[in-house]
Parts: structure tokens; C-alpha cells; sequence
């Protein structure tokens, strides 16, 4: 697993402001796994989007769960180290690069100054999903449809399709408050994406990770609709999250790379219980509009306390009425065995 690297805190506002972003997006994302969608295709005048190569015509869209590129299939997007993908020989061509800072398995950001020393921050997230930016993608860059959202004064989106249905694709956020943030963003995105072709950033995974695994496919049948109700709908979100959503309760895996407590006491709030197999899970309740109840337990630990967990969550309306804790454990103690041991 690769080593964890400590967050730099010399960009105070850049990181508050990104935070701030990467926290909507994610509040954003949970919404999703609650919602109908209409698929998703390239428009009509799909025709009008032009390449700065002189090509007139994106080629046909791939069919559906396909990458436009095998290079961008998920199983490959997985076993690409994000941070590996931050070249800094390309990142010197803005300035001078900081240090690496791993944002989980998909995530990764370097806090440089520019040429003039100012702050300048670079994140790359891969095998992200992808909504309105898939609606929205109006250019080309490097061969791939692509969206670019602005923050004024602040920061640039620079995001590029690698599968249109579901929507996902990889985003170059560029934080920088005094200049054109949306330059470096497109220079990097190309990179990137050279690279991901070349395989060029491609990693190991150790022994019992998490990270080959895909969420969506790793459970029984059974086991989904025990906790989701048969006429469950399946939300796939980014490389390493899954939502089952039935008519009055929705399930949930999640594969993190995170921050491992020495004494495992994620909240004080949590409980213990017997997963089977040797295997502890720590169950925390919540009461809230949307009551849930999530059951966590660690997968690898490694150095300075970073390491993976596997997260299980049960979640319905307050008028659903049924144990989301006994849904939760039951569900993770079918997934238990099917994970590879470290």
C-alpha cells in the first residue's frame, strides 16, 4: 500500500475553498443514490462539439458499462496511483510543486506556489462520477468529451469522459486565486490522461487490499435484497462506493483508504460486534431525517495509522419502519468472507 504522505497546511484559504467544493460534491453524490435517473446520451448536435486537432466528429459513443478506451476500463482505473499521475515535470512548468497529499484511493492534490510564489493547488480524482458534467460536456481535450466549470477568482474544473453510461471520468481541479486557473488544469488533464493510456501510473495492490475490488459486484444476490427489497435499482458511485436503493430503504458498500485510530474508536458513539471469521465491526446508529445505521471494519492497516476499511450502511425514511443495525451486520457478515485476508 502506498505510504501516506501528511496533508501541507501552508494554503489555508485554497484548502478551505477546495474543501468546501469537494464536500458539496460529495453531499451531492449521496443524493444521487436517492434518485431516479433518465439515461443519459450524447445530444443531437453532439455533431457541433470540435476538437482543436480540426476533427469535426467525436466518434460513436461506446455501448453501455463500456470506457470510450479500454485504458479507462474500471478494473484499470483502480490500479491507477493518483498521485502518480501528478507529473511534476509537468507540475514545474507552473511553478514549483509541494508536496503530495493522498486523498484515498482516487484522490490526489499538490500544493505548489507558481512562479511568483503564490499558492497554486492541483487535484486529480479518477474514476469519477460523473452527472452534469456528462449533460454538459461542450469540448474536446485530448481525444475525450469535456466539461470545464469555473469558481470565480478561485478555482477551475477541467473534467473528461471516460464512459458516458454510467457517467464517469477523471477531474483536474486547479485552486488558484491570481491567474487563468483553467490553463494548468487543461495541461494537466492532458497529461493525465496520456499517462492513464501509457499505463504509466499503475500500481501494485498489497496483499488483502480493497482496492482491485468492485462494490457492485462483490455481494450475493440474496444478500442485496434482503437488505434492499428485490425491486432494488443499483447506483454505482466512482471506483469503490455502491448503492442499492429499494422502494423504502436503500444499502450501501463503501472501500476507503483512510485514517485507522490506534484503538479503533472511529466515533465514541459505536459499538462492537462479532462479524464472524475473527473479524470486529464497529456499529454506529444515527437519528436523523433519514435514520441509518453503518457497521465499519478495517481491512489493512499500514504505516502512521493510514490503512482501508470496508463500510456497510443501512438506511431508510423515518416511516420505513425495520432494524437498520440488524440489516447492516447481516449484510456485512455476507460480505466478510468474500474479501481476500492481508
Amino acid at each position: 500500500m502506498a505510504e501516506s504522505v501528511a496533508t501541507v497546511h501552508h494554503v489555508p484559504r485554497l484548502v478551505a475553498v477546495l474543501s468546501l467544493i469537494l464536500l458539496l460534491a460529495g453531499c451531492a453524490g449521496a443524493d444521487l443514490a436517492k434518485q431516479r435517473f433518465p439515461r443519459t446520451t450524447i445530444p443531437a448536435d453532439a455533431e457541433n462539439v470540435t476538437d482543436p486537432t480540426g476533427s469535426s466528429r467525436p466518434p460513436a459513443p461506446p455501448a453501455d458499462g463500456e470506457p470510450v478506451d479500454p485504458a479507462f476500463a474500471a478494473d484499470e482505473l483502480r490500479l491507477t496511483d493518483p498521485c502518480e499521475l501528478l507529473d511534476e515535470d509537468v507540475l514545474k512548468r507552473f511553478g514549483t510543486p509541494g508536496d503530495r497529499s493522498r486523498g484515498g484511493f482516487s484522490r490526489c492534490s499538490n500544493f505548489m506556489k507558481d512562479k511568483n510564489g503564490k499558492d497554486l493547488a492541483v487535484t486529480v480524482e479518477i474514476g469519477q462520477t460523473m452527472t452534469t458534467e456528462l449533460k454538459k460536456a461542450d469540448k474536446q481535450l485530448a481525444g475525450l468529451r469535456s466539461y470545464e466549470q469555473v469558481l470565480e477568482n478561485s478555482a477551475c474544473f477541467v473534467s473528461v469522459i471516460t464512459q458516458e453510461e454510467p457517467g464517469l471520468g477523471i477531474t483536474v481541479q486547479i485552486g488558484y486565486e491570481d491567474g487563468d486557473a483553467c490553463a494548468p488544469g487543461r495541461e494537466m488533464a492532458e497529461s493525465v490522461v496520456r499517462q492513464i493510456k501509457d499505463r504509466a501510473a499503475t500500481r501494485t495492490a498489497a496483499k488483502g487490499s480493497l482496492i482491485t475490488l468492485d462494490p457492485c459486484a462483490l455481494p450475493e444476490k440474496a444478500a442485496v435484497e434482503a437488505g434492499a427489497g428485490a425491486g432494488h435499482r443499483v447506483y454505482p458511485y466512482g471506483l469503490h462506493h455502491c448503492s442499492w436503493v429499494g422502494d423504502d430503504r436503500e444499502l450501501t458498500l463503501a472501500f476507503r483508504e483512510t485514517f485507522i485510530p490506534d484503538d479503533h474508536e472511529f466515533d465514541d458513539k459505536q459499538t462492537e460486534v462479532d462479524l464472524g471469521g475473527g473479524v470486529v465491526g464497529y456499529q454506529l446508529s444515527s437519528s436523523t431525517a433519514f435514520p441509518s445505521c453503518e457497521v465499519t471494519w478495517v481491512q489493512l492497516e499500514g504505516a502512521d495509522n493510514d490503512g482501508e476499511v470496508v463500510e456497510v450502511k443501512s438506511a431508510g425514511p423515518k416511516a420505513s419502519e425495520f432494524d437498520r443495525c440488524a440489516t447492516a451486520v447481516a449484510f456485512a457478515k455476507s460480505i466478510v468472507g468474500k474479501i481476500p485476508k492481508g
